[in-house]
C-alpha cells in the first residue's frame, strides 16, 4: 500500500470535505489522471481549494504533482495485484496454500496501512502519559482484552504494571477508583462498545487521561479520550470470516507502544529484562 493511497483512506487525517474528495478519487483513481482540478471539484461538490489542501496532506505541492504521484500508485497497485478483502479474505474454492498466501498479504497490508495512520505527535503523547502515570488501567472486551493481556505481559518484563480485570463487567471498579494521576488505555474497534464507553465516561468524570485505540476517530470513545490512536476501518460487514485485520492492527499499535516505552530507557530495559526461569531437573 503506497503512502498516498493510505493517506486518502485515513479519514482521521481529513476534513469531511476532503473525505468526500478522497472517496471520489479512490472510487476510480485512473479516471482522475485525465481530470482537471475544476472538473474534480464539480464532481465532488467542493472547491479547488479543498482539493489543493488534500494534495498537500498527501505530501504533494499541487494537483499536478498529486496526479503524477497517483499515476505511480496506480502502476504499483496494478503490479501488486488486487488487495485482500478484510471481511472475506479467502474463498471456498481456495486451496490451503492460497489461503495462507492471502492471510500473509492481508497481514502485510494491514500493518502498512496502520503504520501510515500513526500520528507521531499522538504517539509521543501516549508514551509520555504512560510513563508519567501512577497506575495504568486497561479496558477492553472479548478479543481486544486478549491483546491487552499480551501487552500487560510485555510491560511486566520491563517492570511496568497494567491493571486488568478478567471479569470484564467489573472493569467499572477500575474506572471508579482512578483519578488524574492514572492513565486508562482503552480499546474498542468501533468505539461504541457499551461497557467500554461507559467505563470511558467514568474515567473522564474522574479526570483520568484516556488513550483510545479505535477505528472511528469520531466515536463516543474517541470523544472521551485525550489521545486517539486510530487503526484502519477495513472491516465493515456484519458477516465476516473473522476479525483478522482489526486484531492485527490493534496488536501492531500495542507493540509499537511497548517498543517506544522500552526505547525510552533502552539500556536499562535491555540489561534488566528477565526471562521466565527454566527448571533444571
Amino acid at each position: 500500500m503506497t503512502n498516498l493511497i493510505t493517506t486518502l483512506k485515513n479519514q482521521s487525517l481529513l476534513t469531511r470535505s476532503e473525505q468526500a474528495v478522497a472517496a471520489c478519487i479512490l472510487k476510480d483513481p485512473a479516471a482522475v489522471l485525465d481530470t482537471s482540478i475544476y472538473d474534480l471539484a464539480t464532481r465532488c461538490h467542493t472547491s479547488p481549494a479543498t482539493i489543493t489542501r488534500l494534495c498537500k496532506k498527501c505530501s504533494t505541492s499541487n494537483f499536478r504533482d498529486f496526479k503524477i504521484e497517483l499515476a505511480q500508485c496506480c502502476s504499483q497497485l496494478a503490479s501488486a495485484g488486487p488487495h485482500v478483502n478484510a471481511n472475506v479474505p479467502f474463498l471456498p474454492t481456495d486451496s490451503d496454500a492460497e489461503v495462507a498466501r492471502k492471510i500473509a498479504k492481508l497481514s502485510t497490508e494491514t500493518i502498512e496501512e496502520t503504520a501510515q495512520a500513526v500520528v507521531p505527535a499522538q504517539l509521543k503523547q501516549a508514551v509520555d502519559l504512560l510513563l508519567a502515570a501512577r497506575t495504568i488501567f486497561g479496558i477492553a472486551v472479548s478479543g481486544n482484552y486478549i491483546r491487552l493481556r499480551d501487552f500487560q505481559l510485555k510491560l511486566l518484563k520491563i517492570n511496568y504494571t497494567v491493571n486488568l480485570l478478567d471479569l470484564q463487567a467489573e472493569q467499572y471498579y477500575l474506572a471508579y477508583h482512578a483519578d488524574e494521576k492514572d492513565i486508562a488505555l482503552i480499546i474498542s474497534y468501533s468505539g461504541r462498545t457499551a461497557e467500554v464507553v461507559n467505563d470511558a465516561k467514568l474515567f473522564r468524570q474522574n479526570h483520568t487521561p484516556i488513550i483510545a485505540i479505535t477505528a472511528d476517530p469520531e466515536s463516543p470513545l474517541a470523544l472521551y479520550a485525550q489521545v486517539v490512536l486510530t487503526v484502519p476501518m477495513s472491516e465493515t460487514a456484519k458477516m465476516k470470516v473473522s476479525d483478522f485485520s482489526s486484531q492485527i492492527a490493534i496488536s501492531y499499535v500495542l507493540n509499537t507502544l511497548y517498543a517506544c516505552l522500552y526505547n525510552r530507557h533502552f539500556e536499562r530495559n535491555y540489561h534488566e529484562r528477565t526471562s521466565t526461569p527454566i527448571a533444571h531437573f
